[in-house]
């Protein structure tokens, strides 16, 4: 059945008119069937009730099909109370959980959202650093800094900021090794200059605050403050419910692990993700391994894929000790994109954004195999669509599983992956609908949580 294109405020109005006329016409019936009516009168008037709820049904049905087919409503598009009404469709079949809700609450976002940044950060570190820094495990979090300096969110006027971030990463901290609490020092000594500063802190204990906690000056130096823990938005690069990340308050921020500079290296107007760069030529490869990957063993779900991987015939599995993810990329790209299926077991540190996003960028079905990971985005993206999700005691099995997989399902899959993996690529400038704007999305939703 179509949807009736015109089923929007109006005619849902018209429906509970109609509704309210039947309860009307029930009570009446009921209140005015003498018994001693004949039967011909009876069933005369029950036959009108059983038009009536015809008519009610049909128009139930329809309207639960527009639901999930057509979303026309009004939308609030900035903190004022502005409004703008939209028409989006969804699809039983995409890569969202409901491409409706966050095309609307995106554009919302780009209209509305402003972010206040501290001073006080080392740009030479964080902003735009052309060096070899840019290549870590944590080039995300770098990146992150860029597109936020250049983009509309920011604002030097602290009073229209809907959220305030505190750059500790940024901070100027000596190469040498330092002394035990060095850093803790560094960041408590600059955090509570802020506070005494600014008075958005106290405001809220820094609930409406923010940072990001990749490298370990983030993760190991806010100890000293609390509520810095407790409080603020974290921008994590692995999250896990089994360490300090809260998903409901804190954020995913999926790695990357190379950059593509240009060839000068001073110049970042044009400087993507490496994702971006891929030739045209291999988008759509033949795939003939059933899966890949390459690591290190340090971790028990990898020691297992050690153990069994003899019995493994179809995959392609590299063990390397301190293996840079660099070497992955290089070394096995023709093996990544031979394969359909990419095994991202947890490592030491949890799968890390960095398997995830290489292997959607060359058209590889991700397969996460950790337990307590909290995947990016996932209120977001319905990970399902794209991916393979197992425990990490799924070792022995992960053959069968992979192979069980029926192959037009597994088509639908890898034609999801190319179109989720714009969400994982990085710009500068930032582009729309890319990592950066998504992060600022998930930051955005929680704008509403802070109360003061």
């Amino acid at each position: 059945m179509a949807c009736l294109q015109g089923f929007s405020s109006v005619d849902r109005y018209l429906s509970l008119s109609i509704t309210e006329n039947f309860f009307q016409t029930r009570m009446s019936l009921s209140e005015n069937l003498d018994p001693q009516l004949p039967l011909s009168i009876v069933l005369k008037k029950m036959s009108i009730l059983k038009e009536f709820t015809l008519v009610v049904i049909g128009l139930a049905v329809v309207s639960i099909l527009c639901q999930y087919s057509q979303y026309s409503y009004w939308l609030p598009i900035t903190s004022h109370g502005d409004l703008i009404q939209y028409t989006v469709q969804d699809s039983t079949d995409d890569i969202y959980h409901s491409r409706a809700f966050f095309l609307l609450n995106h554009e919302a976002m780009e209209k509305d959202f402003k972010v206040f940044a501290y001073p006080g950060g080392n740009p030479g570190t964080c902003y735009h650093s052309t060096n070899n820094t840019l290549k870590s495990n944590h080039a995300s979090e770098h990146y992150f800094f860029m597109n936020l300096r250049d983009s509309p969110f920011l604002t030097k006027n602290p009073e229209e900021a809907h959220l305030f971030f505190i750059p500790i990463s940024c901070q100027p901290l000596s190469d040498e090794e330092p002394l035990p609490g060095y850093r803790e020092k560094v960041i408590k000594r600059y955090v509570k200059s802020l506070i005494s500063t600014y008075p958005y802190w106290n405001r809220t204990l820094g609930a409406d605050h923010f940072f990001v906690s990749c490298h370990n000056i983030g993760s190991t130096a806010t100890k000293e403050i609390p509520f810095l823990l407790k409080n603020a938005i974290r921008l994590v690069c692995s999250p896990s419910y089994d360490s300090n990340y809260i998903p409901q308050k804190d954020v995913a921020l999926p790695q990357i692990l190379e950059l593509s500079l240009p060839p000068d290296g001073d110049d970042m107007s044009t400087v993507e993700s490496r994702p971006l760069l891929l030739s045209q030529e291999m988008i759509n490869p033949p795939r003939t391994k059933l899966g890949f990957w390459a690591g290190s063993p340090n971790s028990d779900v990898r020691k297992k894929l050690v153990l069994f991987q003899k019995d493994f015939q179809e995959f392609e599995f590299h063990f390397v000790e301190k293996l840079k993810g660099a070497t992955v990329l290089y070394n096995f790209e023709k093996e990544i994109y031979r394969s359909k299926f990419c095994i991202c077991p947890r490592g030491e540190t949890q799968v890390g954004g960095v398997c995830l996003s290489e292997s959607m960028a060359f058209g590889c079905v991700p397969v996460v195999m950790s337990d307590y990971y909290d995947l990016p985005f996932n209120d977001i993206l319905d990970w399902d669509k794209f991916s393979v999700i197992l425990k990490e005691d799924d070792v022995l099995e992960l053959e069968k599983i992979l192979k069980s997989i029926p192959e037009g399902k597994y088509e639908k899959m890898h034609q999801n992956v190319l179109k989720v993996r714009k969400h994982f690529k990085w710009h500068s400038p930032p582009a729309k609908y890319d990592e950066f704007h998504l992060v600022m999305y998930e930051l955005w939703k929680r704008r509403h949580i802070i109360r003061y």
